[in-house]
């Protein structure tokens, strides 16, 4: 950057430092209407509006730093940092505008997180669990009889924990940890995890 440019980035930085976000932005804009392609002056527009709780514009300031990224010759992962940039901006967005969002990786945090609602309660997951372990131990007495119930009952159960496995992997959940829940539960441990992670 020009060192005039640098010392007015400068003085804008000092400016947000010390919480005076209009004089911060008033600087940074003014470098901003010299060269719109300023990355360095984009990057600190998006940090300011972030704090003073423009989002909109903050995202959008984050999308063009991408664009300029993209379209310049960038050095060595420039383009990867402005995406994630821009990516970890967008995600606050989404938390600031709806709160933050529960993520259930592991069954344990079934049991440990917040409760989201009636229908996916720890009691409900708490039922569900003791309904599928009494299905299960009716299904080891049907197979030590016998019965072809018993066998089906494995039979859906491996299938479940097969689909559970491979959904899981793809939305970047632990599979190896879900599987087996709806293996031993069956179809009231597949219900477990479709409540969960829909």
């Amino acid at each position: 950057m020009d060192p005039d440019d640098a010392l007015i980035l400068r003085r804008a930085h000092l400016a947000q430092q010390r919480g005076q976000l209009d004089e911060a932005e008033r600087l940074v804009r003014s470098l901003l209407r010299k060269d719109p392609k300023a990355v360095p002056a984009l990057s600190m527009l998006v940090a300011v509006l972030k704090e003073k709780g423009d989002l909109v514009g903050s995202v959008a300031a984050a999308q063009r730093v991408s664009e300029i990224a993209s379209e310049s010759k960038p050095l060595p992962g420039a383009v990867a940092r402005a995406r994630e940039d821009r990516a970890r901006i967008e995600n606050q967005v989404v938390r600031d505008v709806i709160g933050p969002l529960t993520r259930f990786d592991t069954p344990l945090s079934v049991f440990t997180l917040p409760e989201r609602g009636p229908a996916r309660s720890r009691r409900a997951y708490l039922a569900l669990a003791a309904l599928g372990i009494c299905a299960l131990f009716l299904a080891l007495a049907a197979v030590l009889r016998g019965q072809l119930s018993g066998y089906l009952w494995f039979a859906a159960s491996f299938l479940a924990a097969g689909w559970c496995y491979q959904d899981a992997e793809t939305r970047g959940l632990a599979g190896l940890s879900w599987a087996p829940l709806v293996l031993c539960l069956g179809p009231f441990g597949l219900a477990i995890y479709l409540l969960a992670t829909r």
